[in-house]
């Protein structure tokens, strides 16, 4: 899993073909459990929508373990 990304919101209303208004501050270090903005599919349509940024795998006893997912550099 990525633990850094970039980019305006114009680039990827853009890209993605995003439908209606959504902002949000660019930033390049995402840390697991912020939220941070990403696209779906919603009735046809690409979306903007904000998430929490983890991963829980399926063998997980909690979802703290989403936090504890992505590598660090040493």
């Amino acid at each position: 899993m990525c633990g850094r990304f970039g980019a305006s919101y114009r680039d990827l209303k853009t890209v993605w073909n995003l439908h209606g208004d959504f902002s949000f501050q660019k930033r390049y270090n995402i840390a697991p459990s912020q939220e941070v903005p990403v696209i779906i599919r919603n009735e046809g349509r690409n979306e903007a929508k904000v998430i929490k940024w983890e991963l829980v795998p399926s063998w997980a006893a909690d979802s703290s373990m989403g936090q504890r997912m992505i590598k660090r550099p040493i």
